[in-house]
């Protein structure tokens, strides 16, 4: 089955880039309709993604100038492949927006033997003519006239007009980042962007979305850091510091294979605090012993529910063990090692597999019962 999807989706992402059907009704008459058509084809043939720079071209000078990838759409279900080569595209319409703007609203997914269709998302976009009479591309965060922006010197949040973001919480991510910065000496400034809203709902209509499968799945509070933009895009504002952890410190420490638990360290998990997660999976695994945690970990995948993540856990575990040890400077120290072969050996000083296991039991207890 994995074998047949996967081959499924390398047809589909090497044929089509370049084809783009018309929804019926699309009123292919129209001069005007017609420049935006050939200017949407354009740039999809351009073939879109975090890879290429082709598609540069075709957006407003000021969207550039805030994001090194402006089309915030492109990997928002996939960070590796571009949205726009995971389906066939169909325009479900072109229609005049404010200020003399046109909205481009494409669904991609494909149909089946059976004709029934998959949907991966439905994108809007937004095209306007420049000084030059061409058209160039605009996001949502740029025309949606429901969007506010909330900004300091340390950050820049979009959101919608109706959601509030407390004062207590604001200062509380000012202090956090200025915790961060002193804590691994980093000198450079740097002004981090928000994309918050209370669910997946209203994230996705501020990056641009009428639907998007991942906002499908029914994850409480979720992230993800785009450390090209210096942008962080969260459903719910728990995961905030978890999420900003990620663009602050990953550039630092590029070759650890605990960056998820360096933020988990610092900003829990999914909203929880590392305590609280540390917890629950002594719990689980005081019921579960026959788990070999060594060996989850390694595989990087320990699924129980919607609302933890033990793979997290552990890696937070082994930085909070090394800040125990030593503070920060020990934790940099068992940062500096590339995989957990060399961490258990070299740092821990654990040669086998089943040590390691009773290892990470042994802590697992120790810490939900002591922290």
């Amino acid at each position: 089955m994995k074998r047949t999807i996967i081959i499924l989706f390398l047809t589909i992402t090497a044929s089509c880039y370049s084809q783009v059907v018309l929804n019926p009704g699309i009123d292919t008459s129209s001069i005007e309709h017609k420049e935006i058509l050939t200017f949407w084809r354009e740039y999809l043939k351009s073939k879109p993604s975090k890879n290429s720079l082709a598609y540069l071209d075709f957006w407003n000078v000021k969207e550039k100038e805030n994001f090194n990838q402006p089309d915030l759409t492109l990997h928002s279900i996939n960070t590796e492949h571009s949205t726009f080569s995971m389906g066939y595209k169909t325009v479900l319409s072109i229609l005049p927006y404010q200020n003399d703007f046109y909205q481009i609203k494409t669904a991609i997914g494909w149909g089946d033997t059976t004709n029934h269709i998959s949907l991966l998302a439905i994108t809007n976009h937004y095209v306007k003519k420049n000084n030059q009479n061409k058209f160039e591309l605009y996001s949502s965060l740029s025309v949606n006239e429901n969007i506010k922006i909330l900004e300091t010197e340390q950050y820049k949040i979009y959101t919608l007009k109706e959601t509030s973001i407390s004062i207590d919480t604001l200062n509380k991510l000012n202090d956090f980042i200025l915790k961060l910065r002193n804590d691994h000496q980093i000198k450079e400034t740097k002004q981090i962007k928000i994309i918050y809203g209370k669910n997946s709902k209203e994230t996705e209509k501020i990056i641009g979305f009428d639907f998007n499968l991942m906002s499908s799945t029914n994850n409480p509070s979720s992230g993800v850091s785009d450390r090209v933009n210096d942008l962080i895009i969260i459903n719910g504002i728990a995961v905030i510091f978890h999420e900003t952890t990620h663009i602050y410190l990953n550039p630092l420490y590029t070759e650890t294979p605990l960056a998820e638990g360096l933020a988990t360290f610092y900003g829990g998990s999914m909203g929880i605090s590392l305590i609280e997660n540390i917890k629950f999976l002594n719990n689980y695994i005081q019921q579960h012993n026959e788990i070999d945690l060594y060996e989850r970990l390694t595989e990087s995948y320990f699924y129980i529910d919607n609302k933890h993540n033990p793979v997290y856990t552990l890696q937070g575990l082994l930085v909070q063990l090394a800040y125990d040890k030593g503070g920060i400077n020990e934790t940099k120290k068992l940062l500096s090692f590339k995989n957990f072969d060399e961490i258990f050996k070299q740092y821990f000083k654990i040669k086998d597999q089943n040590s390691i296991d009773r290892f990470l039991k042994s802590e697992l207890k120790r810490k939900a019962t002591t922290l």
